[in-house]
């Protein structure tokens, strides 16, 4: 299967609320760069590129990129050049939110041509920006094998936590896999340090896809990368967050290394063969072939604060709990679910007892909690 991918950088701007950004072309080709090295893709093409006959290839360029561009381009390449297939999508540049009448915030990706009207200090009209809204339905309308998506830009993370939880959440189907990381949370703006090379988060970005961060399999996952550059960006300006379904998604892979003969080499012996004992948290690594049934209790969680687990006793409902679900929130798969607060207790005779106990113990934590009441006589509940 083939993979594509589309870099965009966005420089220049003709708003004056909107200046020049210094860093995005160069943020751009060096992702464009190690894509094109250690990607594996059939095509790594550039949004604004130019053609340098010193390199003989195309490289980023600087010049503006309208609205009518932008969006062309984006639908060309979700709905046309890799359909059936696999697709990345970087951007940087400005994003900016607009307030409705009712309040509400709505974010946009800001092309060259973007208009921005002020009112009472807050931004209430634009033209010719990328809804994020818009952006959602045309890859839930795409025909993709698996995207991944990094957004760096000012509240990006609107994507994740307004938009994609609510719509995007469902639409995918379980043949599609999808990893999105975005700079900073949706109030959040994405910060540049000017002594350094790249912004904030692609200069993480591009550390967390370099050599130095593969593991033993010589390949840098979605998952890899977002945790080495969520470890980067603590203490920083801006939070990352993600958010993705399926298959675990390469985005690099660098050559193996040869192993010097007689050399010993370490591996686990741990036994990771349950028997009829329930995996635990601890084991989630060994818990496999479930993908589909956790993936669902995670859209059930995003929709309601209830989810029921029913089935016959031995059928895998504290495992699926235990190292499926519980393991993908403490890896943030739905925002902020990595501070949940996770308790696990068996109701006994007086069920509504301990629940209000625990919940008074819990009060004074003032954060998300999450209650896991495992129980195999339904007459209890």
């Amino acid at each position: 299967m083939a993979r594509y991918a589309l870099v965009i950088g966005i420089a220049e701007y003709v708003s004056p609320s909107l200046p020049r950004l210094s860093k995005t072309t160069n943020d751009a080709e060096a992702i464009a760069q190690l894509l094109e090295q250690y990607g594996d893709f059939q095509s790594v093409q550039r949004l604004p590129q130019r053609w340098n006959k010193d390199k003989n290839g195309y490289e980023m360029a600087t010049q503006k990129v309208t609205g009518a561009q932008l969006g062309q381009d984006l639908r060309n390449f979700l709905l046309e050049q890799a359909a059936n297939n696999e697709a990345l999508i970087y951007f940087s540049g400005h994003g900016f939110t607009i307030s409705d009448n009712l309040g509400q915030q709505k974010g946009y990706l800001a092309s060259s041509d973007c208009q921005i009207e002020f009112k009472d200090n807050e931004n209430v009209e634009q033209k010719y920006g990328i809804p994020l809204d818009s952006l959602n339905d045309l890859i839930r309308d795409s025909q993709l094998s698996s995207l991944v998506m990094l957004l760096d830009c000012c509240h990006s993370g609107y994507f994740l936590e307004r938009q994609l939880i609510e719509r995007t959440l469902n639409a995918f189907s379980s043949q599609k896999d999808y990893y999105l990381i975005t700079a900073c949370r949706g109030f959040e703006r994405a910060g540049v340090i000017k002594s350094e090379e790249y912004s904030i988060f692609t200069g993480a970005v591009v550390k967390g896809l370099a050599i130095e961060n593969v593991g033993s399999s010589r390949r840098i996952s979605g998952d890899r990368l977002f945790d080495f550059v969520s470890n980067e960006l603590k203490g920083s300006v801006q939070e990352p967050i993600r958010m993705g379904w399926g298959r675990s998604i390469t985005l690099v892979t660098y050559p193996q290394l040869d192993i010097p003969t007689g050399e010993k080499v370490a591996f686990n012996q741990e036994n990771p063969y349950r028997g009829l004992y329930a995996f635990e948290s601890e084991q989630a690594q060994y818990f496999c072939g479930r993908d589909e049934a956790v993936r669902t209790l995670i859209s059930r969680l995003a929709e309601s604060r209830f989810l029921a687990l029913i089935g016959y006793s031995g059928s895998g409902k504290s495992s699926l709990v235990k190292a499926g679900l519980l393991p993908q929130l403490k890896g943030d798969r739905l925002p902020g679910s990595s501070e949940w607060a996770i308790t696990s207790f068996t109701p006994g005779e007086h069920p509504l007892g301990k629940l209000v106990d625990i919940l008074t113990r819990q009060q004074q934590q003032n954060k998300p909690h999450l209650f896991q009441i495992p129980h195999n006589n339904c007459n209890g509940l």
